[in-house]
C-alpha cells in the first residue's frame, strides 16, 4: 500500500501537464482583475463626460465660443 502511495507521488511530481492550465488560470484572472479595476474607472469618467455633454455643462459641445460661431 505505501509503495503504490509513493509510485503515485513521483508520477504527479515529475507531470507537468496540469501546470500549463493552471498557469493560464491564474494569467485569465489576473487579467480579469486588471480590466474591472480599469473599467470601473473608465465608467465614471464616461458617465461623467456624457453627462456633460447632454446637459450643456463645462466643457460641453453647447457652450458660447466654440468653433461653430466663426
Amino acid at each position: 500500500m505505501m509503495n503504490s502511495i509513493h509510485n503515485l507521488m513521483t508520477r504527479l511530481r515529475g507531470d507537468e501537464r496540469g501546470l500549463t492550465a493552471v498557469e493560464y488560470a491564474v494569467l485569465g484572472g489576473i487579467v480579469v482583475a486588471a480590466l474591472l479595476a480599469v473599467g470601473t474607472a473608465f465608467q465614471s469618467d464616461l458617465s461623467t463626460a456624457f453627462s456633460n455633454l447632454f446637459s450643456g455643462g463645462s466643457g460641453g459641445a453647447g457652450g458660447a465660443g466654440g468653433a461653430g460661431g466663426v
